[in-house]
């Protein structure tokens, strides 16, 4: 009886200590693939700050979607008013279009998803982040060309939808606060 009762205590304990031991690999798993995703989103932005590679590891950017960084400041501007108006979703694709992403690809797969489901403001700060790394990465002329480029972008997706029915191309007020938002970025 007692060798019965040693027999399930010793089936207990190995049980207790195949989950702890599954535990501890799953979680040295997650570590070695954060570490990896960390190291491919690095070798793919040419971003060596690991606050920034986190961030975007966080809000869902892994190298294959990097493409669509580039357009997180179009779909803020469109999200900018709680809702995502036709012409700002034709406006965003066109941009995917000219960014060379093309459909089912994993960047626009990742833009689809952007323009059916508000991100949250996680994003955005991750793209600030982004860019604040950028900055100390490229020259003068080049930044004010990024700056640039972004901008007029985000701007034509803010008056794809703006004024009455359509017409005057009015940019509200909450689009303005997410540009300048943008804007300030750079600065």
């Amino acid at each position: 009886m007692s060798d019965s009762l040693h027999d399930r205590g010793k089936a207990m304990e190995d049980l207790f200590f195949a989950e702890k031991d599954q535990e501890l690999l799953e979680k040295i798993r997650e570590e070695i693939g954060a570490k990896e995703s960390r190291d491919a989103l690095q070798s793919a932005s040419g971003i060596s700050d690991a606050a920034v590679l986190d961030a975007l590891i966080e809000s869902g950017i892994k190298p294959e979607t990097l493409t669509s960084v580039a357009l997180i400041p179009l779909v803020a501007v469109a999200w900018s008013d709680n809702k995502m108006e036709d012409a700002e979703v034709t406006a965003i694709l066109q941009a995917a279009d000219v960014a060379g992403i093309t459909t089912g690809s994993a960047s626009y797969h990742t833009i689809e998803a952007w323009l059916s489901r508000k991100p949250g403001h996680d994003l955005l700060d991750a793209w600030k982040s982004y860019i604040g790394s950028l900055k100390s990465t490229l020259d003068e002329v080049a930044l004010t060309q990024l700056k640039t480029s972004i901008i007029g972008r985000a701007e034509h997706v803010a008056k794809a939808s703006g004024g009455f029915l359509g017409l005057g191309h009015r940019v509200s007020d909450s689009e303005r606060k997410v540009l300048d938002e943008l804007t300030q970025a750079f600065d």
